[in-house]
């Protein structure tokens, strides 16, 4: 005799003796909360799973499980069936459902989950997994490129200045406040930065490191925030990441932060008390964990005066202020700096290796340095090329090299002001230094060098005369504000 199709009735109750069955496999790691999203029930097996060691009852569930489905069920009652969720290092499929009272108010929600283990999911997780894995691959790489280049070795001295600077970066790295770095161009700002970014808590995170001052008012909301998709014609359809969210996690240098236009100085200053931020064409709201290191040249308590900076976020920024001295007032340290750049010029340009004679040295201490460190790098890559078939720089050929930018002898006597022996203070100057080394007995000069000597000349006598107000000197000279970075870079100014 045929038997007879199952009735409805008998079809639904089979279904729910499977579902009841199926449950029984996810009943061992399952969790509950109410509508305050605390909890109020987790089985032994998902509680040994998340390695909690005590009753989390009456905890918030995202002490536990930060990106929880849990909290969202319980505020919409709508359910989540098998879903992904990243926990303890893997992916893992989880299901949430609304929790009811008699009455069918919701009373908060209850999720299980199906782990890995399972064989009924265990070739999705593990493809997944294995997917995760070539993807923090990927992310260390590129945390590796942005990673931290200098650490305190890296800066030579002995001096008394140059120690107790060092025992300040070791200090602010303990501690995860702003700092502001205070210091002439040329001085180390950067490195210094790097050196702290390497001792602190977030030394394995991103170093990202933003110029300020390089980059075009109209552009620089856009550098610091991110674009969001298609937020404005020529916008890339996928968006672009900002500085901020590169650098989450991690820390954020902003170098010459006193050139930042104000309605952006706004917008930092909530980024430090709200730690969110809104990329540009977005009104989605994003949160970041980043210490900032900011560092300029220029003088923010006048800037503050001049209604040119925000003293709230000077404040903020001001966490532990660390100033660095020019080259002039630590030249106990000429010796170490100047030797570590010999050593590492000659590795990189392939050239043996090269020393400073006896005499050299005093010629080094007798200079000023308006350039600092960096116009020390700058003259003994100029005599290691010059001095390319010797292994002694002399004393004559560093003498030769510290002329001013338009050939004339530049050791200063202490009564003179350090600004008006470096930088010509008007066109006659420079047309009598010129004339001064076109002399018959003196070897000629290339005229693009020449060029290039007069255009650094004038630039610097721009920014010293505007204060180092570096629009203000592109207006003087008449040239835009990008020219005047683009000059500057490649004059290494």
């Amino acid at each position: 005799m045929k038997q007879a199709a199952p009735t409805a009735d008998l079809a639904r109750k089979h279904a729910f003796k499977v579902l009841a069955d199926s449950f029984e496999t996810f009943y061992g790691n399952a969790i509950a909360i109410d509508t305050t999203h605390k909890i109020t029930w987790i089985s032994d097996g998902y509680r040994k799973f998340l390695g909690i060691d005590h009753d989390p009852a009456g905890q918030p569930i995202t002490r536990y499980i930060q990106n929880s489905y849990l909290p969202k069920v319980a505020d919409t009652g709508e359910p989540i069936l098998l879903d992904l969720l990243w926990l303890q290092k893997r992916w893992i499929l989880v299901s949430v459902i609304p929790l009811q009272s008699d009455e069918g108010e919701i009373i908060g929600a209850f999720g299980f989950v199906a782990l890995d283990n399972q064989k009924e999911f265990s070739s999705l997780t593990n493809r997944v997994n294995k997917l995760q894995q070539q993807l923090d691959c990927v992310t260390s790489q590129l945390n590796q490129a942005r990673k931290n280049k200098y650490g305190l070795s890296h800066i030579s001295g002995r001096s008394e200045q140059l120690l107790a600077i060092k025992n300040q970066v070791r200090q602010a790295a303990r501690f995860d406040i702003s700092v502001l770095i205070t210091g002439e161009t040329g001085t180390g700002k950067e490195l210094f930065a790097h050196a702290l970014h390497d001792l602190s808590s977030r030394s394995d995170k991103p170093f990202i490191s933003l110029n300020v001052a390089a980059i075009p008012d109209n552009l620089i909301e856009a550098e610091f925030f991110g674009v969001a998709p298609g937020a404005y014609t020529g916008a890339s359809k996928q968006g672009r990441k900002g500085k901020l969210e590169l650098a989450n996690t991690g820390t954020l240098f902003l170098d010459e932060i006193g050139d930042m236009p104000l309605e952006v100085q706004g917008k930092l200053l909530r980024v430090l008390q709200e730690k969110e931020f809104e990329a540009v064409g977005s009104d989605t709201i994003k949160k970041t964990d980043i210490r900032i290191v900011a560092a300029t040249s220029r003088n923010l308590v006048q800037m503050i005066e001049d209604g040119e900076f925000r003293a709230d976020l000077y404040y903020r920024l001001n966490g532990m202020p660390i100033h660095l001295p020019p080259l002039r007032q630590r030249l106990d340290d000429i010796d170490l700096i100047a030797e570590r750049i010999l050593d590492e010029t000659c590795a990189r340009l392939n050239i043996a290796p090269k020393y400073l004679s006896t005499g050299a040295l005093p010629v080094l201490r007798s200079y000023q340095w308006p350039g600092n460190v960096r116009e020390l790098q700058n003259v003994l890559e100029r005599a290691v090329i010059m001095a390319e078939d010797h292994v002694e720089i002399s004393a004559q050929l560093l003498t030769g090299l510290l002329h001013n930018d338009l050939g004339t002898v530049c050791i200063p006597s202490s009564s003179e002001s350090v600004m008006e022996t470096f930088w010509p203070q008007t066109r006659s100057d420079i047309s009598e230094t010129v004339q001064q080394h076109n002399r018959s007995d003196l070897p000629p000069i290339p005229l693009s060098q020449q060029l290039a000597e007069a255009e650094k000349a004038a630039i610097k006598q721009a920014i010293h005369y505007t204060s180092g107000h570096k629009a203000k000197a592109a207006e003087a000279l008449g040239i835009s504000r990008a020219t005047l970075y683009e000059k500057m870079k490649k004059l290494e100014i």
